[in-house]
């Protein structure tokens, strides 16, 4: 499936994808705890967050859906639909359409609360399977395009917040990801500066030390550039003398 389709074809298929949820969350008994909710956007907002501890994702969703009914502006509860609609899209019978809500939830979210460095961390996810999925479809230029924009989000949650640990450790995943490791080890290390006890920190710090001893310096991979620069500069430099001692 391209990206070319139209964001009202992805919105005529969340309708299947909602459908498919629901049914789930009938069919396994998780819906009835959603049905003691407090009717206010906030008591929906905290059923849906205890849902998605215990991994009921279904009831979560509808749940996160009825607290935006209530409060359309409820940005946290956008970003929380992103996350479930994120974590369940590969086990839908549409999940290019699944991942599209995801994002436009999350975009939502932003929309409503840019200053929100876990929402922009939650879109880097969202962006990182889009882009994964483009790959798996031998599409390269997409999915280039979204892990580029995943580097980005995740950018702009360590400027709001420079010690977060999840935002740097999923930037170093994926600096490693696009064969930046050597870039990607110093967010693993501050890290695991910062929580020691951070999950596979030591792990992942291992195979990117692994893989950036193989990673060609910037000086040898770019050396022909950096002489020619070299070159020009000097070269400006030798004729600007030249023509100040004529004159």
């Amino acid at each position: 499936m391209r990206e070319s389709c139209s964001i009202y074809s992805v919105m005529m298929r969340s309708r299947a994808v909602i459908l498919t949820l629901v049914l789930l969350a009938l069919t396994s008994g998780v819906f009835l705890p959603v049905l003691a909710a407090q009717g206010d956007a906030a008591g929906w907002y905290n059923s849906a967050q205890n849902l998605t501890e215990q991994k009921n994702y279904s009831a979560a969703l509808l749940a996160y859906d009825q607290a935006i009914s209530l409060d359309p502006q409820f940005a946290e509860a956008w970003d929380g639909r992103a996350d479930i609609l994120n974590r369940v899209y590969a086990d839908t019978t549409t999940p290019y359409a699944t991942l599209m809500l995801a994002l436009n939830s999350s975009n939502q979210a932003l929309a409503l609360n840019a200053s929100s460095a876990t929402a922009w961390i939650n879109h880097g996810l969202i962006l990182y399977n889009i882009g994964y999925y483009y790959s798996e479809h031998n599409d390269q230029a997409n999915a280039t395009r979204y892990y580029n924009e995943q580097l980005d989000a995740f950018d702009k949650a360590i400027a709001l917040e420079p010690d977060n640990t999840g935002a740097l450790f999923n930037r170093g995943y994926a600096l490693c990801g696009m064969g930046r490791c050597t870039e990607g080890l110093i967010d693993f290390q501050k890290v695991k500066s910062l929580d020691p006890s951070y999950p596979y920190i030591d792990g992942n710090i291992e195979s990117a030390q692994k893989v950036a001893a193989k990673e060609t310096p910037f000086y040898v991979k770019y050396a022909f550039e950096i002489v020619l620069g070299i070159i020009a500069v000097t070269g400006a430099a030798l004729w600007y003398l030249a023509v100040r001692k004529k004159y």
